[in-house]
């Protein structure tokens, strides 16, 4: 009996250490596998889990400094392109159109008045050119009596009374007419100076329809409207609040542009091309897969674009497996896309 029992153990044992070494087998060829893979890529994709979704997020900001008189949408709600989403008090905007609407009123008041100014000089300008010609004719009459009473008077024909009294009216006729063409060149003056009011008058009237379509433009400011279709994000003003310039009062998410950025290391570039089809794990949405395209690669890496970018000449270097971001476009029609948001974390796979 106690020799079966002796020989039930001896047997047990030799089949003991045969699964021992089994095991041992296998996890030298698992060890031996995972070093290769160290080496060697023997898949048939390129993975990282380092990616997140991004989108285009249009800043609303205010175009003119004032106060807010009404918020015209919900945090987290839908709004599209043109819908209001504030209202700024408007009052000094409004008093400012209508001083320039007096303004432009004035100008073309005033361009009225020197348009007939300068009919009234050309009317003038008229008149004396006519009273010019009466003068010619004047002169040339005092002329001929001048010579025929010159020949009279060598004559003894006249005397000499007679004589002087003709001489005297050419003098006189002859200084009247040269009196007329100065006032027919001053006359011609004040019609060129007014034409050239004319002209300034028009400039200022342009001027002032330009100032009041600024003030109407800025006035239009007032309502603060949605550039883009999307959802609006956090509210952060409140009813009554003063906004500047440039103040960012909504951030909307644009829904249908929406990709991934994903960084994957520097080693993993040599494989990775333009065009190349691309699954997208969303690690919210319980690893549900969409699929992408590669759309861009990144000119350089991502720590070369960071705010201070790492010096490696400073005597601590230390060598780092550098990441590259690549951008991956969804190539799932946008309303498959609408649970996905801009931040999700994503897992990337290429395929090869």
């Amino acid at each position: 009996m106690t020799d079966e029992k002796n020989r039930e153990a001896a047997d047990k044992k030799p089949k003991k250490n045969r699964f021992i070494e089994i095991i041992a087998i296998l996890f030298l060829i698992a060890g031996m596998i995972w070093m290769a893979s160290l080496f060697f890529d023997f898949s048939n994709s390129i993975k990282t889990n380092n990616a997140q979704v991004d989108a285009d997020i249009a800043a609303v900001t205010s175009r003119v400094t004032g106060n807010i008189k009404a918020i015209k949408f919900n945090e987290f709600g839908v709004v599209h392109a043109g819908d209001t989403l504030v209202l700024l008090n408007d009052e000094e905007f409004v008093i400012k159109v209508a001083q320039a609407e007096a303004d432009l009123a004035i100008a073309q008041a005033n361009l009225a008045v020197i348009k007939q100014a300068v009919i009234t000089s050309k009317s003038s300008e008229n008149s004396t050119a006519a009273r010019l010609k009466g003068n010619a004719a004047n002169l040339e009459k005092a002329e001929k009596n001048y010579k025929r009473f010159t020949n009279m008077f060598r004559d003894s024909a006249v005397t000499l009374n007679q004589y002087d009294q003709v001489t005297a009216q050419l003098k006189s006729e002859e200084a009247n007419l040269q009196a007329m063409k100065s006032e027919v060149i001053a006359s011609k003056s004040v019609t060129e100076q007014n034409q050239l009011n004319i002209e300034s008058a028009k400039a200022t009237v342009q001027r002032k329809e330009a100032d009041l379509a600024a003030a109407k433009l800025q006035l239009s400011y007032t309502k603060i409207v949605a550039t883009a279709d999307g959802i609006v994000g956090e509210r952060t003003i409140h009813a009554g609040e003063l906004v500047n310039v440039n103040q960012v009062v909504a951030e909307i998410v644009v829904q249908n542009k929406k990709w991934v950025i994903a960084n994957f290391k520097e080693t993993q570039m040599e494989a990775i091309k333009e065009g190349q089809l691309v699954n997208i794990r969303v690690d919210a949405l319980g690893g549900k897969i969409f699929k992408g395209r590669v759309s861009n690669l990144s000119p350089a890496t991502g720590a070369k674009f960071s705010m201070v970018a790492p010096d490696n000449s400073t005597g601590n270097f230390v060598k780092i497996t550098q990441r590259i971001p690549v951008r991956v476009a969804f190539t799932d029609p946008p309303e498959k896309l609408s649970e996905i948001k801009p931040g999700m974390n994503v897992s990337i796979e290429i395929i090869k």
